[in-house]
């Protein structure tokens, strides 16, 4: 079985795309364990500064590939656990990556491709995009983390209703519940995804790893450990060689030039 999702570097870019129009990109257990293998790669990786996941051909992810399914519902519970457990690392990956990630979304965003979306830092979408936590259409419940992941983006209550109801929410109604940051037309897709991207791969890498620890921290600590947590990373940051640079940057009025260092 070949394996439809493609790796490219392109400068400080890593880009990943699922490209199985003909199943809108469904996930296989082989796409969870090549995107396990190319985000170990990009750790390994100094020079990149940013990561974009893509759909391709009108659809970001419609989630497990159900035409397969039954063969993989067969399986024993102790092994299906295994194999959801193994595949599912993915999403803790993409989430405690001290990287950018970056969502694009050209169409369908269905059950583990929408954990894989959430996964992500940033997502921008099409307007003709749709999105849902379907699982309760075939009887499961939502997992690769949507249930942790669903909650902490559009809160409880939202989240209790998506799942519940199987709800299909549109691009727009999407935006308002802070699944998405971004909507734009299908042909503005590419070039503002770029263009995020390209902004975040010229940030100052260390500063943004410590920002992403930090909305991740804050979540589940009060405000006096982030105090202190903050004021901990602040000191380290302020005798890094970025933070040097933009400040004089700053005083000079140019452009600072961050060499994530």
């Amino acid at each position: 079985m070949s394996v439809a999702l493609s790796f490219e570097l392109a400068g400080r870019l890593a880009r990943l795309t699922m490209c199985r129009p003909e199943a809108k990109n469904a996930l296989r257990p082989a796409e969870w364990q090549a995107l396990a293998s190319h985000l170990h790669e990009v750790k390994q990786r100094p020079d990149v500064r940013a990561v974009l996941i893509c759909g391709s051909d009108g659809a970001f992810s419609s989630g497990g590939d159900l035409k397969s399914m039954p063969e993989r519902l067969a399986l024993p519970i102790s092994v299906r656990r295994e194999q959801l457990l193994r595949d599912s690392q993915v999403i803790r990956t993409i989430y405690e990556l001290d990287l950018p990630v970056v969502a694009s979304i050209p169409g369908v965003c269905m059950g583990a491709g929408l954990s894989l979306a959430l996964a992500c830092d940033l997502r921008i979408c099409v307007d003709s995009a749709t999105f849902g936590a379907v699982f309760h259409r075939v009887g499961l419940s939502a997992d690769f983390g949507l249930s942790w992941l669903l909650p902490q983006t559009v809160g409880a209550t939202k989240a209790m209703h998506m799942l519940m109801t199987a709800a299909v929410l549109t691009a727009q109604e999407a935006k308002s519940a802070g699944l998405v940051h971004e909507v734009v037309s299908d042909s503005d897709l590419e070039a503002a995804t770029l263009k995020l991207c390209e902004k975040l791969t010229q940030g100052p890498k260390i500063a943004q790893a410590v920002t992403k620890q930090a909305l991740h921290r804050s979540a589940t600590v009060d405000l006096a450990t982030m105090l202190e947590w903050e004021a901990h990373s602040q000191s380290l940051l302020s005798k890094t060689a970025d933070t040097a640079e933009g400040v004089h940057a700053f005083i000079e009025k140019r452009r600072a030039i961050f060499r994530g260092e």
